[in-house]
């Protein structure tokens, strides 16, 4: 997968959740509908990624922002330093990316 496509799935996963916590707070859970596309997409993102790539995306999608709409933040160690990881989607991407070792990838899709 590239990056363009990459941002344009966080993207539009990002409005599909605004708009149902929006709908929530208007009355409508659309837990039941939206539960089966999240099902589809997180085994289309297990048959692209990693495990640690997928649970990098996953906590971005749905743990970085707390539920009062707080912003958590993750962080990696490189060298003595902490660095901040995941805060922007360009930085999901390079995390992403830095877990994924190509030899792993070429196992999973027969390369």
């Amino acid at each position: 997968m590239n990056k363009d496509t990459f941002e344009k799935i966080i993207l539009n996963l990002q409005l599909a959740q605004k708009r149902s916590r929006e709908l929530y707070k208007l009355g409508l859970d659309m837990m039941q509908y939206d539960e089966n596309y999240e099902v589809v997409i997180d085994e289309l993102f297990r048959a692209a990624f990693n495990e640690e790539q997928f649970e990098w995306i996953n906590w971005y999608l749905y743990e970085r922002e707390g539920l009062r709409g707080e912003i958590n933040k993750a962080y990696k160690i490189v060298g003595k330093k902490k660095v901040q990881v995941c805060h922007t989607i360009d930085s999901l991407w390079e995390t992403v990316c830095e877990a994924g070792q190509q030899k792993d990838f070429d196992n999973r899709v027969g390369g």
